[in-house]
């Protein structure tokens, strides 16, 4: 069964499975867009409803084919139990009053320049080819935290402009989603260990293995930052403080490789690696090893913990090269009269000079 003949299916047949006060509700199918993904939404809407959940039809194509014992019944059923599921209660002035909205306010970063669409009707923040957009969590679900991204319409009417509601995403993010930094080495050691014991590693084994990684960390320490969730965690890093932390962590400048839009990795600017090296694995990663709604970019930052800045690596680089020509370039001090009279000898072979 194709993805057309699937959607067909469902829309013709989901009233059957739901109860009989849905049986004059609207089915429609249509393309929603949201930041980094897009996919075919089905929404089935009754007068009285005034939440209607958006159920992803795609993804439910994708992991419904891939079981070999995909049934279209079964889909059904999944469906209807999810437009059943009576919603939790929260207070509408939560996205109508910004006094409460900002309590609940959180940030994002997506690529800006795969996500033009949608940006152009939602308040951002650019850092680099990065986009800062807001948020407000409406519910903590099982499946995660349900949210509602700030609009231009929404903005004009809680009356602030969007560096208010960046300044209160700023402040509000790290109490909705707080930041979580791991020793990536440290991490990984952990899991080897824990893995080791689970197959019956003597405990000889596994001293040696810790010690080879703790050996391979100290040479080479990379640090992964994310949120307390795991989830859009990449915006962790822009949290106040929070690059500079990173630097006295690392003793000095790093570069920010962006795994996914969940998390990013910090690597030490130490002279290994260049930055088109970098660039390079993350293009190779991002291809081979990330889906494609969870990609940010192929771009490799830097963070220069001496100026405070934020860049491309690349831009790093040439500011880095340029500051040291206009050092090159500088005239020699002159010495003053009273630095003359400490050195009489340079006044002579300066007077001799003269002469010639």
């Amino acid at each position: 069964m194709n993805f057309e003949t699937f959607m067909e299916s469902i829309k013709k047949h989901i009233k059957e499975y739901l109860p009989e006060s849905y049986q004059d509700a609207q089915v429609t199918i249509r393309e929603q867009q949201k930041l980094n993904n897009r996919y075919m939404g089905l929404t089935v809407i009754r007068p009285e409803d005034d939440r209607i959940p958006t159920i992803n039809l795609t993804d439910l194509y994708r992991q419904s084919y891939e079981n070999p014992r995909f049934r279209i019944t079964d889909v059904l059923e999944q469906i209807s139990q999810i437009i059943q599921r009576e919603p939790e209660r929260f207070d509408v002035s939560r996205l109508t009053q910004y006094e409460e909205a900002k309590k609940h306010l959180f940030m994002r970063v997506s690529n800006a320049d795969k996500n033009v669409q949608v940006l152009e009707g939602v308040p951002f923040v650019e850092r680099e080819d990065l986009a800062i957009t807001f948020h407000i969590a409406v519910e903590e679900t099982e499946a995660g935290r349900a949210s509602a991204i700030v609009t231009n319409r929404m903005m004009e009417t809680y009356g602030v402009t969007r560096n208010q509601l960046y300044e209160d995403a700023l402040a509000n993010s790290p109490v909705i989603a707080p930041v979580k930094i791991n020793n990536l080495g440290e991490l990984l050691g952990r899991m080897t260990v824990d893995g080791m014991k689970e197959m019956g590693a003597s405990e000889e084994e596994i001293r040696e293995a810790k010690e080879r990684m703790d050996e391979a960390n100290q040479d080479n320490p990379l640090i992964v930052v994310t949120n307390e969730t795991g989830i859009d965690g990449a915006a962790a890093v822009f949290y106040p403080g929070v690059m500079d932390q990173l630097g006295e962590e690392i003793k000095g400048d790093f570069f920010i490789l962006p795994s996914s839009v969940h998390e990013i990795i910090v690597a030490p600017d130490d002279g290994r690696l260049s930055h088109s090296e970098l660039k390079e694995m993350v293009t190779e990663i991002n291809e081979t090893q990330v889906a494609p709604e969870d990609r940010l970019t192929d771009e490799v930052y830097h963070y220069d913990t001496r100026d405070h800045v934020f860049e491309k690596a690349e831009a790093f680089t040439e500011r880095k090269r340029a500051k040291e020509q206009d050092i090159g370039k500088q005239e020699p001090v002159k010495e003053t009269a009273a630095e003359k009279a400490v050195h009489p000898e340079r006044i002579k072979h300066k007077s001799t000079d003269m002469e010639l």
